[in-house]
């Protein structure tokens, strides 16, 4: 069974175990601590804990760095991220200051901890259970009034011939912004094994990676069996070759080893991730898997999006700031705040060398079709995706509302961005970074 949280404690800190299991599990964290969850033989038990859990909690202490107990299951997490590439993460509880075993140091020297002896110990569980939720994928509620957070939603369908169209049109406009990062990463490879997850039709992936020479393999996963099929008989060749796959799928490490064995791949030495995080319920649970299957100093990139970088003026009316509100409330949207969190997700799953290689697409220097181009991009889906939350939850009168609102103001939102004094930056970000 998988396991969210397994803790690691000695017995004098056995009340502090109790607290934080009980916090976390009000939250529907999955927990693991002995005596109470162990079935059969104690320590077959323990190690088969360990090995079905996501993230290592050591309640450390002077008592637990010397415990013999404690080190053999500390050991056991160290021990699964050197042979399986990072599948536990490890995260110290300090709960006094006493001076450390070196074991214990050896194992936890370079691993930042929450200190629970500086902040008290009610609101060092509440960082912790921060810490873990970002680790597990799961959004906390954020702040702001929409009450928008992460949630899967399949916003693609390869029978949706307006979203097809879009992305044509997105693929196309984006093509500047990502620059030469694709051209320039394969140079470090003399021959280039790519990976590309969320690929729809494939377009993106094939006008980014056909064009390097010393490209070998391209394999493209996407969870739409038609967009599977129109990419395999338009792009499949000896190089590209696509699969009908969901990348959140418990078992996609076992799949993608089915692949790896298939297509006589050892490791992808590149990796693409193009408006995929954003549609993610676990994102963080995907970068973890995906970094097993990558060679050391193996590129990943990242294109997503944030809202909060959009910039739209003049805007004295607000209606660029009420349409993209009405972006962010739709389920079909995607979490439209992603893009900040990358960064964060991509140190914890332990990336290196991250990059912030570019940050919004602007109208400036654009020209009338360029301009018309980004709109579309950007505008268009909202009010389809609207009028669908309309459709799903018909007796929501703040979705109808929604829908109306921008039917009636399309037009002028239009005819507003493509005025030559229009200022408009769409918050795309693209990121990378190496295994």
């Amino acid at each position: 069974m998988k396991i969210d949280v397994f803790i690691s404690y000695e017995h004098k800190s056995k009340s502090i175990a109790d607290s934080i299991v009980s916090s976390f599990e009000q939250d529907k964290i999955r927990c693991w601590y002995a005596p109470r969850d162990v079935i059969g033989d104690y320590a077959t038990s323990i190690v088969e804990a360990i090995e079905n859990a996501s993230v290592f909690i050591l309640i450390l202490s002077g008592e637990s760095s010397n415990s013999p107990h404690v080190l053999n299951e500390v050991e056991m997490a160290y021990k699964k991220n050197i042979e399986q590439s990072q599948t536990i993460t490890i995260v110290p509880f300090k709960v006094s200051n006493d001076e450390l075993s070196r074991a214990m140091e050896y194992y936890i020297k370079r691993i930042h901890w929450i200190d629970a002896t500086t902040s008290g110990m009610e609101a060092a569980i509440t960082d912790l259970k921060k810490k873990v939720k970002r680790l597990l994928g799961i959004r906390e509620e954020p702040d702001g009034s929409d009450g928008h957070e992460r949630t899967r939603n399949t916003y693609f369908t390869s029978e949706d011939s307006k979203e097809i169209r879009r992305l044509r049109i997105q693929d196309r406009t984006v093509l500047s912004f990502d620059g030469t990062i694709y051209s320039d990463g394969a140079k470090n490879f003399s021959k280039v094994t790519a990976l590309d997850l969320g690929s729809n039709r494939g377009d993106n992936f094939f006008n980014r990676f056909s064009p390097l020479p010393n490209l070998e393999k391209a394999i493209g996963i996407e969870y739409d069996k038609g967009a599977v099929e129109y990419a395999n008989k338009k792009f499949g060749a000896d190089k590209f070759c696509f699969y009908c796959y969901d990348v959140e799928a418990d078992d996609l490490a076992e799949r993608l080893e089915q692949i790896c064995d298939e297509q006589g791949i050892e490791k992808f030495n590149m990796v693409n991730i193009s408006m995929l995080l954003l549609h993610l319920k676990k994102p963080f649970a995907l970068l973890k898997t995906i970094r097993r299957f990558m060679e050391p100093d193996g590129l990943l990139i990242i294109r997503d999006i944030d809202d909060g970088f959009n910039v739209a003026f003049p805007d004295k009316e607000k209606l660029f700031e009420q349409t993209i509100r009405y972006c962010a409330e739709s389920e079909f949207s995607g979490y439209r705040t992603s893009g900040r969190e990358i960064y964060t997700m991509l140190k914890d799953t332990g990336f290196k060398d991250i990059k912030l290689e570019n940050l919004g697409l602007s109208t400036v220097g654009m020209d009338y079709d360029e301009r018309e181009a980004l709109f579309d991009t950007y505008f268009s889906f909202i009010a389809g995706d609207l009028q669908s939350m309309a459709q799903k939850y018909p007796d929501s009168e703040h979705y109808k509302t929604a829908h109306k609102w921008i039917q009636d103001h399309y037009d002028r939102l239009e005819s507003e961005f493509m005025r030559d004094d229009f200022f408009f930056v769409l918050g795309f970000m693209l990121f990378s970074a190496r295994k």
